[in-house]
């Protein structure tokens, strides 16, 4: 166990806001890559030809929740000083009270759709990483 130091007591404020933030910012290169393959040029990655001109705005609209919350979870595990895993866990946990409590008071102004379930996708492999780098997950 670390000591408490003035390091650590910053870095356990940082854990949430960190995690929020780096979510939201990540979005930022995911509508750069967009742009750069799909509207800009196309591109041809592997071999395959992307054309030019698409519309990113749905594609942008239905991967957002999931980098968001994969990277939420990711950072949020990266920047906790120690007990990383419990920490990971209540990220989750507070993830998805906040996923349903949207539910449960705006419920005539949101609806399920795709894209949610995309946000949770991306939790849970973003908790699925985070266990294996922590060694409770052992592949053959």
């Amino acid at each position: 166990m670390e000591k408490l130091n003035i390091k650590n007591v910053f870095r356990w404020i940082a854990v949430l806001p960190g995690a929020i933030i780096a979510g939201f910012l990540a979005t930022f290169p995911l509508h750069w890559i967009l742009y750069l393959v799909f509207a800009h040029n196309g591109a041809t990655i592997m071999g395959f030809e992307f054309p030019n001109g698409i519309n990113i705005e749905p594609i942008e609209s239905f991967l957002t929740p999931f980098v968001i919350s994969i990277t939420y979870v990711l950072v949020g595990y990266k920047i906790a000083p120690e007990h990383k895993f419990k920490t990971n866990i209540i990220l989750v946990i507070l993830w998805i009270m906040s996923f349903i409590s949207i539910f449960l008071f705006m419920a005539d102004k949101v609806s399920f759709q795709a894209r949610g379930a995309g946000g949770l996708l991306g939790l849970f492999l973003g908790l699925f990483i985070n266990l294996k780098e922590h060694g409770k997950i052992k592949t053959i």
